[in-house]
């Protein structure tokens, strides 16, 4: 009888899977296509062993040998022409099944020993004319039998096949088919594929599981769509929001067929936002948003909500559990499919907890692309490391809607029958029927790096960090003008103003293209509004008030704050006036235009300024000067400006020698070229020495010395050391103000030569570096504070330097990217390539407590009112926030006011929505107090479900901020 072998180029079997290009992989899947053809399989009444090709044995006469095209190359020198000679019968396997497949049925000498066989088989003439009966399902077979012996290696079996029980089954399967008989074929073919399935199950006696993982390339089309459901199995489909809605507008037949599909459980739709956006550097506001219009098409055009949250371009920060938790999404797909950093080690189901302790059970298991052979054959030693590590067989396949790939409709076709490498499974249903690995894994911000700066700069797209820092500048006026109108409309007794609603809309419709010029024209536009906002709600807080001249200084943030206002010397009726030292005004500064007023504002509320004729102004006289030759100074700290430099040579605390922060301007020099490791035990080996500019100043001024702000301003230059050219010219001004904790800084920056287009390598910034190296360092994004890394720092809020004595807080303005060159030393990126803006603000601030209100502090200023009309009263609070870590970051109208469980009576009363983020990863218990007494408050989530109904303690709303919480309040008053 008639023996066969398959020669494999390797020395052992599991080598086949690695180290093979597509078309090698492809012949040795085919080969094994070709060792359970039903011809093979009648031939040599066997399943053909595999016999490494540099060894491949005897020469014998009529001896089948499967020779895959890579294994050619590792055969001994001359032997395949001797085995030819002698009559081995030689098949040659190359990447094409079909011509593989058609060169075996019309080789002679093996339809001859066929025939012969089948007679002493008994089972008589037949006609190898016609193809057997289910080719394709021996083909598929095949296929499977390769991988689950591979499978069998990589855990360690190796001997786990009942080859005896199997072969029979086979042989009359062959028989079968070879006979035409269709189902006998069917029949004895199940048993040997339950054969092949107790076999795997000897070493994982579980369910294993297949995700079929389809992915939209663009638009969704209606092919795309047909192809998915044309499958028969559950398709899990990452569709995006947008792509629903595109395609539902498009054609509403296909949208229909999809939505069928999901209704009979053919496809489960993956997806949650509705736009990918760049929303990890952007405002939680931004993904909320994305998330509910996202949540709104899914239900419109698809009728349900994703079971899992996944998208195709970078999006994940540890708010995002939060965030999916608010929406109603439980489950999560932890990987990234476009460039960008995050931990990316591999589990099949775990718990993964946010920042707020919010929990979405999350799989981060990489996927295998099935568009070619060679990753299908790691199928195995990905099912085999599930196995290991998670004790769950599970292994996700990636792939286009409309795939023709033989070896992926081999697993299909085998799966239908016998599930021997698993089910196809809902993503979804995997993560909830199935346990986790039983502890919760809880990253750090600073392992997530988003790509957007690379890409932007990559694509040569203009004001890479601009574009981010200005979004976020919208988002405040966006903020503070919703607090101006739904305030007046509060004091009014009148429900929230419904333009919030739209108006939001086209901000964050801005966040999809960050384009800078739509986004600065829509804050200018914003501005404005704010401005007859501002009016309108000043003229409702001095309705009842006397007639007199005054101005109206209004302070949008949720804390009380000290600031100065400035105002025109000049009044109204050319008279020179200034404000009177009352209350609220504390210290008065009258320059030769301008006056200055240091101003105490009590939290969301009002102070009222009265003024007195310039003439009679006397200003009282102070202890000491806010600035002199080279220094600024204040009650909080003192600051000694660097003559050679013209940056801050030393700030120190009063009473203290202990520098705390020194800074200056910088330009890396490096460009693309290579550079010099940095040695040293406590830095990475992958940092380098990098090359810098240095700065030498021009001139040092003194421009004023109080009594409500002192001023310095520096000029010079910044030269590259080594050819001592000038690569930049610069402008600072140091202001520091009595009673305010910050020193603000402004640059005026303008580069004499080309920015490279390595963002990492050649750029401008500000250099600040302390003194401690145990100093704990924090960065805040997406409004909550984080543990910095060793180099490179995504930040958009507050920089702080806690060195366990004093906390220095660094407020960038948005900036976003920030480089930590040295243990102690941080550069703030202000110019790459690309980047058009040249004017900047620092605020470095001294023992701040809360370092978002340092942020808000310094990115909304009051609002100063000109009223012909003074309130009742010099100041007053409207909303009050017990919490200080807890901040306002929006009111309006109530997204879904038919999910509040309202009375009869009580419809038509006034309603407001809150939302608050806490900014510090601290639990607090806080009470909401607003001007008009609150009579029930629910807390909800993005859904419009009431969560709970909040508690009123002495006109008080008390709600509960876990760390790092978004929580929204709907208020009836």
């Amino acid at each position: 009888m008639p023996h066969s072998n398959i020669l494999l180029p390797s020395w052992h079997l599991e080598d086949v899977s690695r180290d093979l290009n597509e078309q090698e992989a492809a012949a040795i899947l085919n080969a094994y296509a070709v060792a359970v053809h039903p011809w093979m399989v009648a031939l040599c009444r066997a399943v053909p062993h595999w016999t490494a090709a540099p060894s491949p044995g005897e020469i014998d006469r009529d001896r089948v040998v499967i020779l895959p095209e890579p294994s050619r190359k590792n055969l001994p020198t001359g032997w395949l022409a001797q085995a030819e000679e002698t009559g081995v019968i030689v098949l040659n396997v190359t990447a094409d099944r079909e011509e593989t497949l058609q060169a075996m049925r019309s080789h002679s000498r093996l339809r001859e020993l066929l025939q012969e066989q089948l007679q002493e088989a008994g089972v008589g003439e037949v006609s190898l004319d016609t193809a057997p009966a289910q080719e394709d399902l021996f083909s598929a077979l095949g296929t499977v039998y390769l991988l689950t012996l591979l499978l069998s290696q990589a855990m360690y079996h190796y001997d786990n096949i009942d080859e005896t029980q199997f072969c029979e089954e086979l042989i009359a399967a062959a028989e079968a088919a070879i006979r035409q008989q269709g189902d006998e074929t069917e029949t004895k073919m199940a048993s040997a594929l339950e054969q092949l399935l107790e076999s795997r199950e000897k070493f994982y006696p579980v369910e294993a599981h297949l995700i079929d993982l389809c992915l939209l390339n663009g638009p969704a089309k209606a092919e795309d769509i047909d192809a998915v459901l044309q499958a028969d199995h559950t398709v899990n489909l990452l569709c995006s929001g947008e792509q629903a809605a595109e395609l539902a507008a498009q054609d509403p037949e296909a949208i229909a067929r999809l939505k069928a599909g999901i209704e009979q459980e053919q496809v489960a739709i993956l997806g949650g936002e509705y736009e990918d956006v760049a929303t990890p550097l952007l405002p939680l506001q931004t993904l909320r948003y994305q998330l509910e219009k996202g949540r709104a098409a899914y239900l419109e055009h698809l009728g349900v909500q994703p079971g899992v949250w996944m998208r195709m371009r970078f999006g994940l920060s540890t708010q995002l559990p939060l965030m999916l938790q608010k929406i109603g999404i439980n489950n999560a797909y932890h990987l990234v499919l476009d460039d960008g950093v995050y931990p990316d080690e591999e589990q099949s189901h775990y718990a993964w907890e946010g920042r707020s302790s919010n929990i979405v059970q999350t799989i981060s298991r990489i996927p295998l692309s099935v568009e070619n052979a060679s990753s299908l054959l790691k199928v195995p030693e990905r099912m085999a490391d599930a196995m290991n590590h998670d004790h769950l067989a599970c292994v996700v396949l990636a792939r286009w809607p409309q795939l023709k790939q033989p070896w992926f409709e081999d697993l299909i076709r085998i799966q239908k029958i016998s599930p021997i490498l698993g089910h196809f499974s809902r993503l979804d249903s995997f993560l909830q029927d199935t346990e986790d690995s039983g502890h919760q894994v809880n990253n750090d911000q600073r392992h997530y790096q988003s790509p957007y700066f690379d890409q932007w700069v990559g694509q040569r797209r203009k004001d890479t960090l601009s574009r981010v820092a200005d979004f976020w500048k919208l988002q405040e006026a966006h903020n503070t003008l919703s607090w101006l109108e739904n305030t007046k409309a509060l004091l009014s007794g009148q429900s929230a103003d419904e333009s919030v609603a739209s108006r939001e809309r086209t901000v964050q419709e801005l966040a999809v293209e960050l384009k800078r010029d739509a986004i600065v024209d829509c804050e200018e536009q914003t501005r404005q509004q704010m401005e007859q906002a501002a009016a309108g709600l000043v003229e409702k807080i001095t309705a009842r008030g006397t007639d007199q001249d005054c101005a109206i200084i209004l302070n949008p943030l949720s804390h009380p704050r000290t600031a100065v206002v400035s105002f025109p010397l000049t009044g109204p009726a050319g008279e020179k006036r200034v404000p009177k030292i009352g209350a609220a005004v504390k210290h008065v500064q009258v320059d030769s235009d301008q006056v200055h007023a240091s101003v105490q504002l009590p939290a969301c509320g009002f102070a009222a300024i009265d003024f007195q004729p310039a003439d009679r102004f006397r200003p009282p006289r102070v202890k000491a000067p806010l600035a002199g030759e080279l220094f600024l100074q204040n009650e909080f700290f003192h600051v000694q400006i660097d003559p050679k430099t013209g940056g801050i040579q030393r700030l120190r605390v009063h009473g203290s020698n202990e520098t705390l922060l020194s800074q200056r301007l910088v330009y890396r020099l490096d460009g693309d070229v290579g550079t010099v490791p940095r040695g040293g035990a406590n830095w990475p080996q992958s940092s380098y020495e990098p090359r810098y500019s240095v700065m030498v100043a021009d001139s040092v001024e003194l421009v004023s010395t109080g009594p409500v702000q002192g001023e310095i301003r520096t000029r010079g230059r910044l030269v590259d050391p080594s050819s001592e050219r000038v690569v930049a010219e610069f402008e600072q001004r140091f202001v520091v103000a009595r009673g305010v904790r910050s020193l603000q800084v402004e640059m005026d920056i303008q580069p004499k030569t080309d920015l490279a287009v390595r963002i990492d390598r050649s750029y401008l910034a500000a250099r600040f570096a302390w003194a401690s190296s145990a100093a704990r360092v924090s960065a805040t994004l997406q409004q909550s504070q984080f543990v910095v890394g060793e180099q490179r720092i995504e930040s958009t809020g507050p920089v702080e330097v806690d060195d366990g004595d004093h906390r220095i807080t660094l407020e960038p303005h948005f900036l976003p990217l920030h480089h930590r060159t040295a243990q102690r030393m941080l550069d703030s990126v202000l110019v790459v390539q690309g980047e058009s803006r040249r004017s900047f603000r620092y605020d470095v601030a001294v023992d701040a407590p809360h370092p978002a209100t340092v942020s808000a502090e310094a990115n909304t200023p009051p609002l100063v009112v000109p009223s012909k009309k003074r309130p009742t009263t010099d100041a007053a609070w409207l909303y009050h926030l017990s919490a200080p870590s807890v901040q306002l970051a929006g009111v309006g109208p109530v997204s879904f006011p038919e999910s509040i469980p309202l009375k009869e009576e009580e419809q038509g009363r006034p309603l407001f929505q809150f939302d608050f983020l806490e900014t510090e990863g601290q639990h607090a218990v806080t009470r909401l107090g607003l001007v008009r007494r609150p009579r029930k408050a629910w807390e909800v989530d993005f859904t419009g479900k009431v969560l709970s109904e909040l508690e009123i303690q002495d006109d008080q709303i008390v709600f509960e901020c876990l760390p790092c919480d978004y929580i929204r309040v709907v208020a009836m008053c």
